[in-house]
Formats: C-alpha cells, sequence, structure tokens
C-alpha cells in the first residue's frame, strides 16, 4: 500500500459527527472517511451501503414483480498472491461473457453480484477448518494437523443473488440444474478443470432467507482479519501482515466489486441510489433520516491517548424538519 494510501487510512473516521433526535437516537451525518479498498473502516460502511441497497432493490422488485431467487456462488482455483490480479481478470471477462450466453439471458431476470477474496494464512490444518471442510480434508487424505495445501493461497469468488421466473423451476426450457451451472461457469472461464460452484434456492420464508442471502453478497470484500497475520501469542507478523496488503491492495486496484444487472440494475437507476463502492459513506441507504429530528449536531473526534472518540462540541444547526 503506497504513502498517500496509508495516510489516508490513518486519518480516516479521526471526526464523526452526528445529528441527535429526540428519542436521544443518533444519525451518522458527517465524517472523513478515507475510502481506501481495505480500510476497515470504510469496509464496514461499505458493507453497510450494500447491504441498505440492495436489500431496497429486492424489496422493490418484490413489490412489483412476481420472481423467484437463487443464491449463486461461483469460483475458481486458489492462486498465490502474483496470479491474484490476473486470475481477478479472468473471472470478471468469464461472469461477462457468461451474462451475454443465451442460457443465461433466458433464466436470469436480475443480479447482484460481489467478490469476496480469502487468504489462508494457516500452515497446517486445524481443528475449525477441518470441521468446516471434512469432506474435502477426507476426499485428499489429510486430517487435523497434517500441512496445509492451500496456505498462503488467495481464494476469490463471487457472491451472486438472481432473480428468475416464478415457472423457472418447473420449467425445463429456462431451468438450470447444479451441472448445467458448473459447466456454463467452465466455459465461461476456458479452464481445464472443473471449478466448484454452489446454488441454492433462496426459501418461501423470503423475510428471513432474504436477510441471510443479503448479508452475504454485502460482506466485506477481504476481512481484517485475513490480512492481519499473527502469532500464537495474538502479535501481528508485520513483515507477512504487509506482504498480504501489498498483494491485495495491488490486486484490488481500479477493479469493480460489486455490480447490478438487468431489472436490478434498471431499478438501482430507478431509486437514484449512488455508486455503492465510490459513493458516500456516510448515507449507507439503510438508516432513514427521521422527521423528529432536533437541530443538534454532535462532534466527536478520535482521542489518540485514550484510544477512543471524546465529544468535542455540540453545535446548534438549522435544518429541515
Amino acid at each position: 500500500m503506497g504513502s498517500n494510501k496509508y495516510y489516508r487510512v490513518l486519518d480516516c473516521s479521526t471526526f464523526l459527527e452526528f445529528r441527535l433526535a429526540v428519542d436521544n437516537s443518533l444519525k451518522l451525518s458527517n465524517a472523513n472517511f478515507c475510502k481506501v479498498r481495505l480500510c476497515p473502516m470504510c469496509s464496514w460502511r461499505r458493507s453497510l451501503k450494500i447491504f441498505g441497497q440492495v436489500s431496497r432493490v429486492m424489496d422493490y422488485v418484490e413489490e412489483n414483480y412476481n420472481y423467484k431467487y437463487i443464491f449463486l456462488t461461483l469460483t475458481v482455483k486458489n492462486c498465490y498472491g502474483e496470479d491474484l490480479r490476473d486470475t481477478l481478470d479472468l473471472m470478471t471477462k468469464a461472469f461477462n461473457i457468461m451474462t451475454r450466453r443465451k442460457a443465461f439471458k433466458q433464466a436470469v431476470k436480475g443480479y447482484f453480484r460481489s467478490l469476496e477474496v480469502t487468504y489462508d494464512k494457516d500452515e497446517f490444518i486445524t481443528d475449525e477448518m477441518y470441521l468446516k471442510k471434512r469432506d474435502y480434508y477426507s476426499k485428499i487424505g489429510l486430517k487435523v494437523g497434517d500441512k496445509n495445501p492451500n496456505f498462503d493461497k488467495y481464494h476469490p469468488h463471487f457472491h451472486m443473488i438472481l432473480a428468475v421466473n416464478d415457472s423457472y423451476f418447473t420449467d425445463t426450457r429456462y431451468y438450470l440444474s447444479q451441472n448445467n451451472w458448473t459447466e456454463l461457469w467452465k466455459s465461461c472461464l476456458k479452464v481445464d478443470y472443473t471449478p466448484v460452484v454452489d446454488i441454492r434456492r433462496i426459501k418461501e420464508n423470503k423475510e428471513k432467507d432474504f436477510g441471510k442471502v443479503v448479508a452475504e453478497t454485502a460482506k466485506y470484500t477481504v476481512k481484517p482479519e485475513d490480512f492481519l497475520i499473527r502469532d500464537e501469542e495474538g502479535n501481528i507478523k508485520e513483515n507477512l501482515t504487509d506482504e498480504v496488503v501489498r498483494t491485495l491492495d495491488r490486486a484490488l486496484h481500479r477493479k469493480r466489486l460489486t455490480a447490478f444487472g438487468f431489472i436490478f440494475k434498471e431499478v438501482h437507476k430507478e431509486l437514484n441510489l449512488d455508486d455503492t463502492e465510490e459513493g458516500d459513506l456516510i448515507n449507507t441507504d439503510n438508516e432513514d433520516l427521521r422527521e423528529d429530528l432536533t437541530n443538534i449536531i454532535l462532534r466527536y473526534q478520535w482521542n489518540i491517548g485514550i484510544k477512543n472518540y471524546v465529544l468535542v462540541e455540540v453545535i446548534e444547526d438549522d435544518i429541515e424538519k
């Protein structure tokens, strides 16, 4: 990460302003966010924004169209850091090809796509890793304590919410099975291996299931715990952490991490929502400004000594009720 980004992250969120409502609730109204991709604070705000926008788009679609919904995950082989940017280029190109394929256009009426990249920092297989991927490790004859075959590799993958016609699951002209989706993705990637593709129907209990699916697609592109590498005592390994940060920063530079498509893109435009990545991180599109706001603004500033925010000013401001 360049020095300019370093200082932007260092200064990020050092002041916050909140509007105080009559019920004593607070609404963020101003802040100095740096918008660096790997900044934990900005990643959190961006995740809230994605969650809010996808929720609003899907709510609108639910009210105006009779669609069913699918949760799709598209993966590629794990790669080392030097190959990560090229792998992301391959995935983006393959995805754009896929959206132009006849089978995809016939089946899918709208989509939201997000990118997630995880880094495997465990040199040996842990109990937790084994429980999550028991079938995988058993298949290749590995157990807890064995050397991790994916150590020091990156795992980029797409999460997608797809809207399909109400008849999709019963109409053989449009329905795509697990194998169909896998072969379609493999064909678009133009690779000689079979990528893992996970496809799940969003259940009829939509309110509960929607929340889980939207939260999954709105996750951080890279979680801070993935690039903050610690030793057994919990201390950060600075050299390894720096290398992972440099790799991710280079790979994600100017990359599009999210995308709305087809009817979702049209609704996003109709709702006049701003850009999920470069847009306003103060308004996350899931925090409504209450009508009973008072004209009080509370300004907080980060105090390095006590490592916390402190109230530094109370401001009276004229705003429209």
